[in-house]
């Protein structure tokens, strides 16, 4: 969909959004054209920041059926939403958030979908998958110059990796005027300023044991926020397993991700100090408070991505699971 003029109806709604990020702004978003794949308890936050935001449309993808443990955690949800279709069970308090949105959903799973149904989005987000389909759904994106992000929340620690392309931000900056040339007294002014982060393909930010990726990358690793290599760790035993770390296996679980982090500080050739074997305590579930927290983030960063307003993480955003600080990281350029 290209940039159309706002609504008298829309302009009325996205009056605050407006003046915070400007009409131009706004305009892009009202073109954007969202798929997000699982809405579970991090997805159902995403979809709720992005729907205010004011977007085109929004296709959720997921063939789970909505389980008593879900629909505690999702607000999208209710008591009569358990047995159901994820997907399906979420779209009337979904729409209610914003009429104005198209919100449509596909119960598909999205490994056995071609590459020609992710053509026509502008931005893609993913929750819950193993990474070789995150890495064959970035080929496609690339293809197609759509934007990507993807993000996880295991227990208290939550991440998220972006392949934006060649990205283009319009950043606004103070600056100070000369004296001698103000005529109305003020001191300062607001200009727009451009600029551009080339992001790398995902190949090359997300390498573990036993692939045919580029280790390139991994010469640079040694002055890694160890939290990185906890989200590797992390999603290796997804890859491994089929399922996140859980706590009626606990014990077990813990002991396979203690023989992961070997291999990967292996591969890396980092002490196995570079994060506490603790944090694995830590790994278990999806806590609600934490996928409001990384929610929020990914979801500011697909409205950033989109509307080209300010500028976006290059590429890894790590919430600390003990401090809960944010962490950037820039890994792969």
């Amino acid at each position: 969909m290209s940039e159309q003029s706002l609504s008298a109806v829309e302009a009325e709604l996205y009056d605050r959004q407006i003046r915070l990020w400007g009409i131009e702004s706004q305009e892009k978003l009202r073109a954007a054209n969202v798929l997000l794949i699982n809405c579970r308890g991090l997805g159902c936050e995403i979809a709720k920041n992005i729907l205010l935001s004011g977007i085109n449309s929004l296709t959720v993808l997921d063939d789970s059926l909505v389980t008593e443990e879900e629909q505690i955690k999702n607000f999208f949800l209710t008591k009569e939403s358990i047995g159901k279709k994820l997907a399906e069970a979420i779209l009337p308090k979904a729409q209610s958030l914003n009429p104005l949105v198209k919100i449509t959903a596909d119960c598909e799973n999205p490994v056995e979908k071609n590459a020609n149904f992710f053509e026509a989005f502008t931005i893609i987000i993913t929750t819950g998958i193993k990474t070789d389909l995150v890495l064959k759904l970035d080929k496609i994106c690339r293809i197609n110059k759509v934007k990507l992000i993807s993000g996880d929340v295991f227990g208290m620690f939550g991440f998220s990796v972006a392949d934006f392309l060649n990205h283009e931000y319009y950043e606004d900056r103070v600056q100070m005027l000369p004296k001698k040339r103000t005529q109305d007294g003020s001191v300062k002014t607001t200009i727009q300023v451009k600029g551009q982060i080339d992001y790398p393909e995902l190949n090359k930010v997300l390498i573990f044991p036993n692939t045919k990726q580029s280790i390139d990358a991994i010469k640079k690793s040694n002055r890694r926020n160890g939290l990185f290599f906890l989200m590797l760790t992390l999603l290796e035993f997804r890859n491994e397993n089929g399922r996140n770390p859980q706590i009626s296996t606990k014990t077990d679980d813990i002991e396979k991700l203690k023989i992961i982090k070997k291999s990967i500080v292996g591969l890396y050739k980092i002490s196995t100090s570079i994060f506490e074997d603790s944090l694995f305590e830590q790994s278990f579930g999806e806590v609600v408070p934490v996928c409001a927290i990384l929610g929020g983030v990914i979801a500011q960063e697909v409205i950033k991505a989109v509307s080209h307003k300010e500028i976006t993480i290059n590429n890894i955003f790590l919430l600390d699971p003990v401090t809960f600080n944010g962490k950037e990281e820039c890994v792969g350029a």
